[in-house]
């Protein structure tokens, strides 16, 4: 069976204010949020057993469902079909 490479990525982006202190007032830092919805919606479960190295743990199956129902109620899966 052959080895899947994972593909990382890197993005720089500029956080605003109000998210800052949104996080600030519930004692979070903004990493674990994003690194938390990023888990949900892309469905990344870190198990005990064989933890991930990179922190992306979902947050659980409601949350989950939630972030996806986000996306795709937003309308990101048919962004590119538009035009």
């Amino acid at each position: 069976m052959k080895a899947t490479k994972r593909r990382k990525r890197v993005i720089t982006l500029r956080l605003p204010d109000e998210f800052i202190e949104l996080c600030e007032e519930d004692g979070v830092a903004p990493e674990t949020v994003l690194r938390g919805f990023v888990a949900d919606l892309a469905g990344i479960i870190s198990w005990a057993a064989a933890p991930r190295t990179d922190g992306y743990n979902s947050n659980g199956s409601d949350e989950r469902s939630m972030a996806r129902d986000y996306y795709e109620r937003v309308g990101y899966p048919w962004w590119n079909r538009l035009g």
